[in-house]
């Protein structure tokens, strides 16, 4: 090197193979830390603290990646289990799991189920089946035959989700959105989609709606339904969302900003949970219920979220519907946290005897609320 272009010695201790590599090393231990902080929630806060005068109990025994939960009586309970591609009938006696038996397997993510007495719609990636069952009780159930409905819609950041009962024999099918923030291609992502179970005739219903995991009918009410919002927009925008159907109206996204977070012409929520929680699993207050509520409260999952510095969510909440007249559709929600510190919360049922159960995604295990 020509002396004139050396670096000064004071400078070379900055740009010295073992100063950088000192320099480096602490910024990735700055990394590790900080990203330790955001997920170590995720991991260790998953042993459900109930609320004065709950009482959450673990089922014995492993129930696995559980997407969805439907009770075909007391004590057998039908799930979407990812890790296998399946959907597996699970037998529960005095809160062990005793027995299981596949259903059907070779699925592609199943995020949603619903059964009308003779047949079991799914929910799987992109594609909704009908699958007509036999047998003379839940101990020999089988699948006689398999159509598929509705399929090809895109699948991306989200995918379809529940499946459930809609108007005039009609389902109600939950499509997320291929993306962060984006203008879809096809207009049944980001959408509620309503099905004719009889040929897979289908229609979008609500637009706007960025990643519907499930929703429910509520006695007087409506169709509420959850909706999470876009992130990478800070820790305080944009809130989850419950919203009331409202058939052929937009609700917002991707259109929505913090500065406008319900855009013109646009219907915005009936009720909110904290930035980035992920709320997702809806479950009516079975009428058997002991825990407390009323005609109008639901049960819902709020999973907790990595797209925040400060870790949201993993708790369930009880939503009391309340009459309002300052909202322009008459309701508002009231939220009380039943369960806290259950990071990975998802699939979420009432048993026909009124207890309320609830998986764990993260641990894979099923517990029971109940009330005292």
């Amino acid at each position: 090197m020509d002396e004139d272009n050396e670096l000064p010695p004071y400078w070379t201790k900055f740009v010295s193979p073992k100063g950088f590599l000192v320099s480096f090393s602490a910024i990735i231990a700055i990394i590790i830390m900080i990203t330790y902080s955001i997920i170590s929630p995720y991991f260790t806060r998953i042993d459900p603290i109930p609320s004065e005068g709950y009482v959450v109990g673990e089922i014995k025994g492993e129930l696995g990646q559980a997407t969805c939960m439907l009770w075909l009586d007391s004590n057998h309970l039908l799930v979407c289990e990812i890790e296998k591609d399946a959907i597996i009938i699970h037998k529960i006696e005095d809160d062990v799991l005793i027995e299981e038996r596949i259903l059907i397997d070779g699925l592609n993510n199943p995020h949603g189920i619903h059964f009308d007495g003779e047949s079991l719609f799914i929910s799987e990636s992109g594609k909704l089946t009908k699958n007509k069952l036999i047998g003379n009780g839940i101990s020999d159930l089988a699948i006689e035959n398999s159509t598929i409905l509705v399929e090809g819609i895109p699948s991306g950041n989200h995918q379809t989700n529940a499946i459930n009962e809609g108007p005039d024999g009609n389902l109600i099918w939950h499509s997320g959105s291929t993306c962060n923030v984006c203008d879809e291609n096809d207009e049944r992502n980001a959408a509620l989609i309503m099905v004719d179970p009889t040929n897979g005739n289908h229609s979008v219903i609500a637009s706007g709606v960025r990643n519907s995991f499930d929703g429910a009918w509520v006695p007087d009410v409506g169709y509420v339904f959850t909706d999470n919002g876009r992130d990478w927009e800070g820790d305080d925008y944009p809130f989850e969302e419950l919203n009331l159907l409202e058939i052929g109206r937009d609700y917002g996204w991707p259109n929505d900003e913090p500065e406008t977070p319900i855009p013109n012409g646009t219907l915005g929520p009936i009720g909110i949970f904290d930035p980035h929680s992920s709320a997702n699993s809806i479950a009516l207050r079975h009428e058997n219920s002991t825990l407390p509520g009323g005609n109008h409260s639901i049960f819902v999952t709020v999973f907790g979220s990595w797209n925040s510095i400060t870790p949201t969510g993993g708790e369930i909440i009880r939503v009391d519907i309340v009459e309002d007249e300052n909202n322009p559709q008459g309701w508002s929600t009231e939220n009380t946290v039943i369960v806290k510190d259950v990071f990975g919360a998802l699939a979420i049922s009432f048993n026909p005897n009124g207890d309320l159960f609830f998986s764990n995604h993260i641990t894979g295990k099923l517990h029971v609320i109940r009330y005292s």
